[in-house]
């Protein structure tokens, strides 16, 4: 699973960027990616740059959080910062998540 982390609100021009310079280049051949429903996963510019490199694009039933872990993760991750009182950032660099 690909992941990073963000200190900026997530748009389709960031996505996209994220997923051209970091997801594609190490993706191995004809991979499935599976997406959630956030508005700029399903921008055209997306989908067809994904398609272009010969990857298939699946989507999650709208709001299906059992189907997509990273939803357990962040709920992981909002009861330690409640419990330490302390910002996501130092979460991740703790690697408390």
């Amino acid at each position: 699973m690909l992941s990073g982390l963000f200190d900026i609100n997530i748009n389709s021009d960031v996505f996209y960027a994220w997923v051209i310079q970091v997801v594609i280049p190490v993706l191995p051949k004809n991979s499935v990616i599976m997406m959630d429903n956030a508005t700029f996963d399903k921008k055209q510019s997306i989908q067809q740059v994904i398609i272009d490199a010969e990857h298939m694009v699946e989507y999650l039933p709208t709001y299906s959080p059992h189907f997509n872990p990273i939803e357990h993760k962040w709920a992981q991750a909002k009861c330690k910062k409640r419990a330490l009182v302390c910002e996501p950032d130092i979460l991740f660099a703790l690697n408390m998540v």
